[in-house]
């Protein structure tokens, strides 16, 4: 996902030698550019800025929101390379250091040109309750005319100073939740911005789910394969990730996209999504299905 958003910035500011290396180097070069070329890569109305120090907390945090958003996500030397004043709404965040945001980024941001813009600010910290952190940062980003639309924060691993004598607070954090909540607030922020699941959302009828024979659907010119384990063959490009990596073998390949032949067995550990950079699948679980998995699988010994 990282070659993705490099392949971006580089292609916008004309860094030929950027995408060239990216080219030698991500098996998706050649569709994302095409996409980029074709005006059909991410949401370029959004972009979100993130500064991480030591852990990847808020690096984390800003690519769940990214993801949520299908925008770009850069750091703060990045969008110097950007007009910034080309986006409707942007996106500041960072871990809390010493009782603010980072002060690259607060700098960064005392370095806009005044201008009316839409604004979020986000944040990750060691101290486990929420605290006046955003201030600084906000009256910075109003003084230069943006107009803040909401704030997000949460508790994140902090392996410094006192909490050395436990070996590090917050530990796990950001987590699977932490993610969640995140897309949560994201999607209520800016609703009109969303990823929309075809799946979920537009598909008016859904069929019978038959043990090895997915069912195809079409939705806004788009086909969709599977139910519990749904594959946009618009989006795949048969780089076979799912295929390698699905602890329980759920995909197999036909005619150069992903089938998910076996989805009836999906653990919904999300694997298979996390390694499509096309973002082509999507899962359906429900309640039922969660505790369904341990009854399907109760003699199932190791992977």
């Amino acid at each position: 996902m990282r070659c993705k958003h490099l392949l971006i910035l580089a292609y916008r500011i004309n860094i030929i030698d950027i995408i060239v290396e990216l080219r030698d180097d991500c098996s998706c070069f050649h569709y994302y550019l095409k996409l980029i070329i074709e005006g059909r890569m991410m949401n370029k109305k959004l972009l979100i800025i993130s500064e991480s120090i030591f852990n990847n907390n808020t690096k984390i945090l800003a690519h769940a929101m990214a993801d949520e958003l299908d925008c770009l996500c850069v750091t703060v030397d990045e969008a110097k390379l950007l007009n910034i004043d080309d986006y409707e709404v942007v996106g500041f965040g960072s871990g809390i250091y010493f009782g603010k945001h980072s002060s690259k980024i607060i700098d960064f941001v005392n370095q806009l040109p005044i201008k009316e813009q839409k604004v979020f600010i986000f944040s990750t910290h060691g101290n486990p309750f929420a605290n006046n952190y955003h201030q600084v940062l906000k009256l910075a980003l109003v003084d230069r005319g943006r107009t803040v639309l909401g704030e997000f924060d949460t508790a994140a691993y902090d392996g410094t100073g006192p909490f050395l004598i436990f070996c590090g607070g917050n530990k796990g954090r950001p987590n699977q939740t932490d993610c969640k909540r995140a897309r949560r607030f994201i999607k209520r922020l800016l609703p009109e911005h969303s990823v929309v699941d075809l799946y979920e959302n537009k598909l008016k009828t859904k069929n019978k789910v038959v043990e090895g024979k997915p069912n195809i659907y079409e939705v806004d010119s788009n086909i969709l394969c599977g139910d519990k384990v749904s594959v946009n063959h618009n989006k795949c490009i048969g780089c076979c990730k799912c295929v390698k990596n699905c602890p329980l073998s759920v995909f197999e390949m036909s005619n150069g996209k992903a089938i998910p032949i076996r989805e009836l067995d999906c653990i919904y550990c999300g694997i298979c999504k996390k390694y499509c950079d096309t973002k082509a699948i999507t899962l359906h679980g429900n309640n039922y299905d969660y505790i369904r998995v341990a009854i399907r699988h109760r003699k199932k010994q190791g992977i």
